[in-house]
């Protein structure tokens, strides 16, 4: 296995365990989604949509879709006192297109950012993972090169 993987694979579940703990994946559908992938020594990671707006927040003015709320209010076991859900998940869809969802410096920043939070927590590792790969590439070139030197 390459050390992009390993890295790839250390972040991916960091990140699944950091929307578990902090209530952001009622469906699982979002933690689901995330994979890496990678190019040489860049590692990207893909999600969701739903995943942009975990770690962003979302600005006022466009109205989510009704349908995103609706399964959300399910997966979160919410009940209006009304029995409507189609009704409540129209009118968080409303109020989110008017204030839009809170980003950082907002009351609730303890939930929001896990990308940053968990890059902090985890870099060391990462970068503890991506030395040892990088220093195991080079000696095995190294090495080979010495054994092509010997056979010439």
């Amino acid at each position: 296995m390459q050390w992009q993987d390993k890295v790839g694979q250390e972040l991916v579940s960091a990140l699944r365990a950091t929307l578990a703990q902090t209530g952001r994946n009622a469906s699982k559908q979002t933690s689901d989604s995330l994979r890496y992938d990678y190019s040489g020594n860049e590692i990207r990671l893909w999600g969701i949509e739903t995943y942009f707006y975990t770690e962003n927040g979302r600005r006022a003015g466009q109205l989510p879709p009704v349908e995103v709320i609706l399964q959300w209010t399910i997966d979160k076991g919410i009940t209006p006192d009304n029995g409507d859900r189609v009704g409540l998940a129209w009118a968080i869809s409303k109020k989110i297109a008017a204030e839009g969802v809170p980003v950082k410096g907002s009351p609730a920043n303890g939930n929001m950012q896990p990308l940053e939070k968990t890059l902090d927590a985890v870099l060391p590792n990462l970068l503890r993972i991506a030395q040892e790969g990088i220093a195991e590439d080079v000696r095995q070139r190294v090495f080979n090169m010495v054994k092509a030197v010997n056979r010439a």
